[in-house]
């Protein structure tokens, strides 16, 4: 009988631990296809669903840049994993070797970001504009935070020194696009002098940690270790891949760090540790007070301090 009992309790257990196993999977897999799957709201092109939820209560309007006066022409590029990618190529008024890839955040497109263009092209640079992959115009299904992205940020750059052989080339990028930018800075192509970060995440674990909170209101773990493996299932990449905070002191180009103080999306905390674990000599460090996530453009010294940073390292 105690043998029938002890049998009977083991299988309980069994059973019950591959309940939980398969709910907490499931949970995961719903949490990255919420958060990183294009179309989840109905619209193929729209952003993943948690993109909503996301930048609410961050303080800052998400709204469209009207289109730069400048001489504009449609690029295509095909990523190395055969997605074709679209960029937009801005003109300045007197011809130029300088050039900076300005790279869009989570769920927006290239259009979100034209009036940093705009700032860069009366200061007479070339400016590209691209849809990252599963945004606006690009294809892909999935969004990698940077992990892939930043490989397609350096293949623009190669397309650049293809049309321009004298190019110097500055990434620009915003949120999940400064987390781009870092990454492509650790492994640049051919041309790519220095890089300015605005609003990155230092690690995207630590990012995500918070939204399971806030969507799914149930603890971190173990959910999020499940979540990562489907990550690397579902979208081809790990959390690590795609967070700046493990390749940022391999980085030998120039880094500007720029975070806003009352960021309430990225911790401003983040900033600093990215900028203390960068080695790269030029390193520089700028807070947007009184600024929350991705809105420290606004600030009257933003534009001046990206300048003199790119002319003291391009």
């Amino acid at each position: 009988m105690k043998k029938i009992i002890l049998t009977a309790s083991v299988t309980f257990v069994l059973t019950m631990a591959f309940f939980i196993t398969a709910a907490v999977y499931i949970a995961g897999s719903l949490f990255i296809d919420m958060a990183l799957k294009r179309g989840t709201l109905g619209d193929p092109k729209a952003p993943p669903a948690v993109f909503r939820s996301a930048i609410e209560g961050n303080g800052k309007a998400i709204k469209k840049a009207e289109r730069p006066d400048f001489t504009g022409a449609k690029w295509t590029m095909q990523s190395f994993d055969g997605l074709a990618l679209k960029a937009t190529h801005f003109s300045p008024a007197v011809e130029s070797h300088r050039w900076v890839i300005i790279v869009h955040g989570y769920g927006l497109g290239q259009e979100y970001i034209w009036d940093y263009a705009e700032e860069y092209l009366k200061a007479g640079y070339h400016a590209v504009t691209p849809d990252m992959r599963s945004s606006g115009s690009s294809e892909g299904m999935y969004l990698t935070m940077g992990a892939l992205e930043s490989r397609d940020v350096n293949d623009w750059a190669r397309e650049i020194r293809k049309r321009d052989s004298k190019a110097e080339i500055l990434l620009h990028g915003v949120s999940m696009g400064a987390a781009t930018v870092m990454l492509s800075a650790a492994q640049p192509a051919p041309g790519v002098d220095a890089v300015v970060e605005d609003s990155g995440y230092s690690g995207l674990k630590q990012l995500f940690a918070e939204e399971i909170d806030k969507i799914l209101g149930i603890p971190a773990f173990p959910l999020l270790d499940i979540a990562d493996l489907c990550c690397e299932n579902r979208a081809g990449f790990s959390f690590a891949e795609a967070s700046p905070e493990h390749v940022v002191a391999d980085v030998k180009i120039p880094v500007l760090f720029i975070h806003g103080d009352e960021d309430k999306l990225v911790p401003y905390n983040m900033m600093q540790e990215l900028y203390t674990a960068c080695k790269a000599p030029g390193k520089q460090q700028y807070t947007a007070k009184g600024y929350p996530h991705a809105a420290a453009y606004q600030d009257k010294e933003y534009f001046p301090t990206v300048f003199r940073f790119a002319d003291r390292n391009m």
